[in-house]
């Protein structure tokens, strides 16, 4: 899975692009009092996030935040100034970032973007870039608005987390009635600490990854057969497994975790279709 880089993108651009409808609300002197407090909590934020720390940071003020007394405000201006206001071209800049898709699934284009600290339970980070983060409708909705004190479900985070170049996303072939499915699975590395692995594992059944890429497989297995079958016919099995392997390390080279790493390397192991399962579809 593929993230974008740390957006460049500060707190105060992005105040200073919503003034104009702060203003018009009669906003925008209480917002340029508060700005002070929403660049210190800007910069706890990098750092704990840098530092690996970003969940104590968070958990230390869960509760806290939500009973702010401007919290109605500031939702209201990411709502309404930066999403549908003045702040929009900031607001696309920051989706436009994700050029590997959602950053949740790493299929779907990301249309939205998810506060990765819910802006209802941390407000005074609704309008902070580095909590923005591009994702598709189906998965922001799906993770909600909630905050788990539970380390173990943290969700991972596009712009601090780190699940390396080793592969950690699999896939088997199951020969069903005229056709075949993909089971995708995640097994992390042997060196990740508990806890990584843990939230790895929550992050692909919380998601539902393993559906989603199922049918993702399956769609683009429709559209592949015919090519697989010729090369079968063609020039045999074990040259069928090399085109399917070479096709699958491309694809790694971007992305070692990508759904379609995932499914070739699986197709290149699999017998049955090796040996001319395709024509069975």
């Amino acid at each position: 899975m593929r993230w974008p880089q740390k957006p460049t993108i500060t707190v105060e651009e992005i105040v200073k692009a919503c003034t104009p409808w702060l203003t018009k609300q009669g906003w925008d002197e209480a917002m340029q009092t508060r700005l002070p407090e929403l660049k210190g909590q800007e910069r706890r934020y990098r750092a704990q996030g840098e530092s690996g720390n970003l969940f104590e940071l968070l958990l230390s003020e869960f509760g806290g935040q939500c009973n702010d007394e401007e919290k109605d405000r500031l939702i209201a201006t990411y709502d309404r100034a930066l999403v549908g206001g003045g702040g929009r071209k900031l607001y696309d800049a920051l989706k436009a970032a994700a050029i590997y898709g959602c950053t949740i699934c790493g299929v779907a284009k990301p249309e939205t973007i998810d506060h990765h600290a819910p802006k209802t339970i941390f407000p005074l980070l609704a309008l902070t870039p580095l909590n923005l983060v591009p994702a598709c409708g189906p998965c922001n909705q799906g993770k909600g608005r909630s905050f788990s004190t539970d380390p173990a479900r943290e969700p991972f985070h596009p712009y601090f987390d780190d699940l390396g170049s080793n592969r950690w996303l699999f896939a088997d072939i199951r020969p069903v009635n005229e056709g075949a499915v993909a089971e995708f699975s995640v097994c992390p590395p042997k060196d990740w600490p508990k806890l990584k692995a843990q939230r790895l594992a929550h992050h692909f059944t919380s998601n539902k990854l393993g559906p989603m890429f199922m049918f993702e497989a399956s769609r683009h297995l429709a559209a592949r057969r015919r090519k697989d079958a010729r090369t079968y016919e063609r020039s045999g099995p074990e040259a069928l497994r090399l085109v399917l392997v070479d096709d699958a390390e491309s694809i790694a080279a971007v992305d070692p975790n990508d759904w379609e790493t995932a499914w070739l390397y699986a197709l290149a192991e699999c017998d049955w279709y090796l040996n001319g399962g395709m024509n069975e579809i």
